[in-house]
């Protein structure tokens, strides 16, 4: 499974330089990739037997392991989400039979692919493709790396006027704008919007926009702010939802041994509702791990948003990985997707 990990961990590599710039030399990329890639075959060689019996318990108990924390943090390429694409619209019962043929599979492998074919014939004829909610739409963006802890306040003041805008010419009845394209919302920011926050509330229209705000208890001052939750925010006509990212990227945002960064809240809410729906809620990296969604899927959602801030892997393959991943997970739950992706 080193092996298996290792392949699915590679865009690390070219992935740690555009993140971290120029600190992020390929050998921090190689590390990265090598380190996620043996904690996540840990488990599979503590557990390795050849004996029936045990094999077909340990399958199922390593793929636990890998899909909740702790390991479940850095638990991407999980064999789960192929429940998605062999299984569509199967719920819970999709994912029981990848366990079950995953456990079976080494011993009896004839036996098992014939089931699992049947099964995933059955579901794909049955399925249809659900469709979002009238008047809910997302907005792509090209702000490349805008008020992303930049100094330069008019290129920032600009884009918060083109997103304006666009919001002042939509007729949307939801809005979805991509992760945190508001480094720091506040007091002066609610004030800076106030005219179009108004106009949208007055027409019964929601915005949903990534943003950085205070953590509880922080310093008001956005310049003196090295610690943020990076939420998805509702203004407009419903102002209560915020959803709180889960699962920030290890290391480059959730600093587990500073004090500054993202902080991880595996057991936030992980639904909001907005304009009659429950909206499960997948910001960036969460949209490749397997516990942000499921622990939202039990919250019943009937729609998934996702969000991400993609401007430094453009010419990587990380952002084809978040979609193949979101379109899996959709499937599964039979839940419509929207998504607002800044590159």
């Amino acid at each position: 499974m080193f092996c298996y990990y290792a392949a699915a961990s590679w865009p690390l590599i070219p992935g740690a330089r555009a993140f971290f710039g120029v600190e992020g030399t390929p050998l921090i990329g190689m590390f990265l990739c090598l380190a996620a890639a043996s904690l996540l075959a840990l488990p599979w060689g503590l557990l390795f037997t050849r004996r029936w019996g045990k094999a077909a318990l340990s399958v199922p108990v390593c793929l636990l392991l890998t899909a909740i924390p702790p390991l479940g943090i850095i638990g991407w390429a999980s064999p789960l989400l192929s429940a998605g694409v062999l299984f569509p619209g199967s719920k819970w019962f999709g994912l029981g039979l990848i366990f079950g043929f995953l456990s079976i599979f080494r011993f009896k492998p004839a036996q098992s692919v014939l089931c699992l074919t049947l099964c995933a014939f059955v579901f794909h004829f049955q399925y249809t493709k659900p469709q979002l909610p009238a008047g809910w739409e997302s907005v792509n963006t090209n702000y490349g790396g805008s008020g992303q802890g930049d100094t330069d306040f008019t290129t920032e003041y600009n884009t918060h006027q083109s997103i304006q805008t666009t919001i002042i010419e939509s007729r949307a009845a939801v809005l979805l704008f991509p992760e945190h394209l508001v480094t720091h919302w506040n007091e002066s920011t609610e004030a800076f919007w106030g005219d179009t926050l108004t106009s949208v509330a007055t027409q019964h229209r929601t915005v949903l926009i990534g943003a950085g705000i205070n953590q509880p208890g922080d310093s008001r001052n956005p310049f003196d702010q090295n610690r943020y939750l990076n939420v998805l925010l509702a203004r407009g006509e419903e102002n209560a939802a915020v959803y709180e990212q889960r699962i920030p990227i290890p290391i480059a945002m959730w600093k587990p041994l500073g004090d500054d960064g993202v902080r991880l809240n595996l057991f936030a809410r992980g639904t909001i509702y907005v304009h009659n729906q429950n909206a499960a809620v997948l910001i960036c990296y969460e949209q490749i791990l397997v516990w942000p969604f499921l622990s939202s899927a039990l919250e019943h959602p009937t729609i998934l948003l996702t969000t991400a801030n993609n401007y430094w892997a453009k010419n990587t393959r990380i952002p084809a990985i978040q979609q193949s991943s979101t379109a899996s997970w959709a499937r599964l739950f039979h839940l419509p997707v929207l998504s607002a992706t800044n590159f």
